[in-house]
């Protein structure tokens, strides 16, 4: 079984502060579940979260040399 990350694991794992995980979660934009009255992250989830907010896919340079 997979562990559950706290958002204080989340964050550091992000480089983020656990105050904007905490807004992530009010407003939906994250996976979490709750356990009990605690918030709790799938480290894979995260993963597949993360990488479906990356928007910067480096393109190839145009060939045929510059303009």
């Amino acid at each position: 079984m997979e562990n559950y990350w706290k958002a204080r694991e989340v964050a550091a794992a992000l480089q983020i502060s656990t105050q904007t995980v905490y807004r992530y979660v009010a407003n939906g934009e994250i996976p979490f579940h709750k356990l009990n009255r605690s918030v709790r992250f799938k480290p894979s989830e995260i993963e597949r979260w993360v990488e479906s907010k990356v928007s910067g896919v480096p393109t190839a340079r145009s060939e045929g040399g510059e303009a």
